[in-house]
């Protein structure tokens, strides 16, 4: 008996090292600026992914197009995208298979995504009042924003979303400068961007007034969809069950870290997702303290009534002309 106890040892711990050998494909993954990405990030920084055995490339694209365009030349592997941009992307030939949601659960009374106005520069005090100067509400153009925009003027103001001005972007962090810029009459912005513009000054001076014209919160902003060329799982799902695992454990650590810890340790990997080039030191305290952090769910499967709501919509835009079958595009074996 102690020799085939010692026996089943052996075997177990050449199978260990076999596993801890195995050497992974490289993963390239593109993440945009939106608090949903940051576990991604924080289990970059915490070399979480290494430990997993599997080597993480982490391209930093703030524009949508872009990283679509790099996704479907096969310059990445998978990426993290809004429900709309996975459809649009399938319709265009991109090799698209969607593994997960990401979502997060935002903390009591904060505001998840909204239509705000600078107070100082252009004083709109209302949705209404914007709406009735013509100014245009600037949104991400054929995104999950925009589709929760139609929405709630759709079903909750009951207007035609045609009759509303918006001004198209493609990238959300250039749209949050020129709004922090005081350019833009309106923007729909989510959190980080709300706290961050409403809280930070420069030295000697003073935070902008923000005026909330519409909170979406109840509406949006959508489960983000965590999207791999379907060839790449097919070929190399060992190290996408890693990225997996790693993502996971990142997600668990964030959520059971103390407040004050999380924010020393992820301002800097917080503010190269959100703000490229921002000096920790230019940062005041403010803006530290208003930072909300949520409770990070984890992954789990895109229904098919959200596929179907956002597929009609894209329809009705004349954003895509077909909608791939959901059954086609899903694979939710990796989801834990």
């Amino acid at each position: 008996m102690r020799r085939a106890w010692f026996f089943a040892l052996f075997c177990l711990l050449i199978f260990s090292a076999a596993v801890v050998g195995e050497t992974l494909p490289t993963l390239r993954f593109s993440l945009p600026p939106v608090l949903e990405a940051l576990p991604i990030a924080f289990a970059d920084a915490w070399g979480l992914f290494e430990e997993h055995g599997v080597d993480v490339e982490l391209v930093g694209t703030t524009d949508n197009q872009t990283r679509s365009i790099a996704f479907s030349a096969n310059k990445l592997d998978g990426m993290f995208v809004d429900v709309t941009r996975s459809i649009y992307d399938a319709t265009t030939g991109s090799d698209v298979l969607i593994t997960s949601t990401a979502s997060l659960r935002p903390q009591t009374d904060s505001i998840g995504l909204a239509v705000l106005s600078p107070a100082t520069h252009f004083g709109y005090e209302t949705f209404e009042a914007l709406i009735d100067s013509g100014q245009a509400i600037s949104t991400i153009f054929r995104s999950d924003y925009e589709y929760v925009l139609d929405l709630y003027l759709q079903e909750t103001l009951g207007m035609d979303a045609r009759s509303v001005r918006t001004t198209y972007w493609n990238d959300t962090l250039q749209m949050a400068v020129w709004f922090g810029a005081q350019t833009l009459p309106s923007a729909m912005l989510p959190e980080p961007y709300i706290s961050y513009i409403s809280t930070y000054h420069p030295p000697d001076g003073q935070p902008i007034a923000l005026n909330v014209l519409a909170d979406l919160s109840s509406l949006g902003p959508l489960p983000t969809i965590l999207v791999f060329q379907s060839s790449y799982v097919e070929e190399n799902p060992a190290a996408v069950e890693a990225f997996y695992a790693a993502y996971v454990e990142a997600i668990e650590r964030i959520n059971t870290t103390p407040r004050d810890v999380l924010i020393d340790e992820g301002i800097d990997i917080a503010l190269g997702l959100f703000f490229l080039g921002a000096d920790r030191t230019t940062i005041n305290q403010e803006v530290l303290d208003v930072l909300a952090i949520p409770y990070y769910e984890l992954p789990s499967t895109l229904s098919q009534e959200l596929y179907d709501s956002v597929g009609q919509w894209m329809l009705g835009k004349a954003y895509v002309y077909t909608l791939p079958e959901y059954d086609d595009i899903v694979d939710f074996q990796f989801i834990p």
